[in-house]
This record gives structure tokens, C-alpha cells and sequence, in this order.
């Protein structure tokens, strides 16, 4: 049985004339055009996308308030900016809220150099931090099971774990605890499962 063809519309992403399948997520449709839009909470192979890290907002013509772009389908004749001054403020205050806690020792990391956090921030942050309050410190590595571990100390809240455990396992044992500034990942009972 034939695959049904899927419909073409054409969008404008800071000036550029982009053509993706309608129905599309803006951010993979962003790719069409060379358009790069950071996130770290989108995964195209999840279920339907949450927008949590929120550092993908763009400002679409006609919606006043700043959309998160992993989760707004395209339409035709959208008109999309990712360069205006009202979008880089909020990557700003997003960079900066994630490294509020976040250790900077990025020259010892394991992961330095191929970090998507780093890269975030050297592209999209501030390059300076106005907070001066001590950052969380976690029991490290927490296991979260035999052969997992988790140092929460780096863990900038992304929700793609815990997606991950509940729309692809359908283990529903890694959870948020607590909430706002507490919040932390865990497992549903406190213990490794």
C-alpha cells in the first residue's frame, strides 16, 4: 500500500522561503531553510513534544507571546523569527537560569568539548552569570539502577530521560521530585530499581 503524500507548505524563517511537510515541528523545519534553533529537551523520536527547557522560543508574526518552536506544527504562510532581540533576551535567561546550578568546570569534564550545554552557551548565553548564590550539591553518582547512574549536579532538567523511561520502556520508575528551584530526577520510590 502506498505511503499518502504529504503536503508541502512554504514558511518564511528570518527572511529565508522554507518549504517542509505541513504538520511539521518548526525546529525540524528550521533545518530546511540552514536555520539552527538550539534545544535540549526535543527528541523527534518521542511522543508528542513538551517544550519544557523552553530554549527553542521564537516569535511568530500574529501570536504575541514567544512559542516554543519543538512543539508548534508549521503552517502555511507562517512568518518566523529567530534572530530578534526579544528571542536572544529569553535564550539569554535560559542559559543563565540552566548553569544557575550547574557546575562550570567544563577544561575537567568528561564531556567538555562535546557538550550540548557548552556549545548553548557559547553560542546563545550571556557569557556571564549574575547569580552569586551557591550552587546545589547532590550525593554522587546516584544510582538509579545496577547499571545506571546519574550525577545530578550536571543534570539540567531536559525531562528526555524521563520521557524517555515512560514512552519507550513504559518503566515508570524515573520521576521529577519536588518542584521549581528543587526539582531534581529520581526514581518513583527513592531506591534503584
Amino acid at each position: 500500500m502506498p505511503r499518502p503524500e504529504q503536503k508541502i507548505i512554504q514558511l518564511t524563517i528570518d527572511g529565508r522561503e522554507v518549504r517542509a511537510p505541513e504538520g511539521e515541528m518548526l525546529v525540524d523545519a528550521a533545518k530546511y531553510g540552514d536555520v539552527e534553533i538550539p534545544y535540549f529537551c526535543y527528541q523527534p523520536k518521542l511522543g508528542h513534544p513538551v517544550g519544557a527547557c523552553r530554549m527553542c522560543l521564537v516569535e511568530i508574526e500574529g501570536i504575541p507571546k514567544l512559542q516554543t518552536s519543538c512543539s508548534t506544527p508549521v503552517k502555511d504562510g507562517m512568518v518566523v523569527h529567530t534572530q530578534t532581540e526579544r528571542v536572544h533576551h529569553a535564550q539569554n535567561a535560559i542559559v543563565e537560569f540552566l548553569l544557575v546550578n550547574h557546575p562550570l568546570d567544563c577544561p575537567v569534564c568528561d564531556k567538555g568539548g562535546e557538550c550540548p550545554l557548552q556549545d548553548i552557551t557559547f553560542g546563545w548565553g550571556l557569557g556571564r552569570s549574575r547569580f552569586i548564590e551557591p550552587k546545589r550539591h547532590f550525593v554522587k553518582p546516584l544510582a538509579l539502577s545496577p547499571v545506571i547512574a546519574i550525577d545530578r549536579e550536571r543534570c539540567i532538567l531536559c525531562y528526555r530521560c524521563v520521557r524517555f523511561s515512560q514512552e519507550i520502556a513504559e518503566d515508570y520508575q524515573l520521576i521529577f521530585a519536588e518542584r521549581g528551584a528543587d526539582t531534581f530526577v529520581a526514581t518513583y520510590d527513592g531506591h534503584p530499581y
